[in-house]
């Protein structure tokens, strides 16, 4: 039987091109979006050409019936989950000054997806990775969060995002800690800034800077090398490094002086 993996946030961006590299890579694919369904069945579309199976469940991380649903119908369809990809996440509705801006709506939104939705998804997965793990179904269960350089790069124009992720970055660890003696093994991959419509506000100014240096390697990431790390992941070439954070940023994190 094919190993299961769900991503959330799976129609479009980086959560496509993790489905689709999985579903290459022998997974079969639950695919978590929020509409329009027209790009999830796109995504469908490209996981099934490559030979896996794409099972669609609509639903909000951040409501609880919606984690509760995905979860269930994917233990009801497949009967196990191998890997969780934790990606869906949001940016805030619109740019602007920290001290003038700043809506407390719109950061309730963007927590309850960007950490929230991951933290208590991630406890209903793992509870039932660790029975699968105990029974003999999932050998080698594992659990990827998607970060962001935001968690370490301050944008005050866009300060709920940046808190959101650094939040992910503690969810990772903890879980990582948690659940090592359980044989469930918990990474972080941290994108740089990766060319998904996410960055679309903002994708001029960014090939600028990266033009002028802001990136080591000199261009924008894209969502098929965020999915190379989790390939790696599942091969498990990291399954001595588990809480790792890996960046995949071009060197945008690299200090120079």
């Amino acid at each position: 039987m094919k190993p299961v993996a769900l991503v959330t946030g799976g129609s479009s961006g980086i959560g496509r091109g993790i489905a689709v590299a999985l579903a290459e890579a022998g997974h079969d694919i639950v695919l978590n979006f929020v509409p329009p369904l027209d790009l999830a069945e796109e995504t469908g579309s490209l996981v099934q050409a490559a030979g896996a199976e794409a099972l669609l469940i609509a639903g909000d991380v951040s409501v609880r019936s919606d984690r509760e649903r995905l979860l269930q119908s994917t233990l009801d369809h497949f009967g196990r989950i191998d890997l969780l990809v934790s990606n869906a996440g949001v940016s805030v509705k619109s740019r602007g000054d920290l001290l003038v801006d700043t809506d407390e709506v719109d950061f309730d939104r963007v927590m309850g997806i960007n950490l929230k939705g991951p933290y208590f998804l991630a406890v209903a997965v793992a509870n039932a990775m660790v029975k699968l793990r105990e029974a003999g179904t999932v050998p080698s269960p594992r659990i990827v969060f998607v970060s962001s350089c935001s968690a370490w790069a301050a944008s005050p124009n866009r300060g709920s995002y940046c808190v959101s992720k650094a939040g992910l970055h503690m969810v990772a660890q903890l879980f990582a800690v948690r659940l090592a003696p359980d044989g469930v093994l918990v990474f972080e991959i941290a994108p740089g800034i990766i060319d998904t419509p996410m960055i679309a506000p903002a994708r001029d100014k960014y090939v600028r800077r990266i033009a002028n240096g802001l990136v080591p390697q000199g261009r924008l990431g894209t969502p098929e090398d965020i999915a190379k790390a989790v390939i790696a992941i599942t091969r498990g070439d990291l399954d001595f490094a588990t809480g790792q954070v890996i960046h995949v940023d071009g060197g945008l994190g690299i200090r120079q002086l």
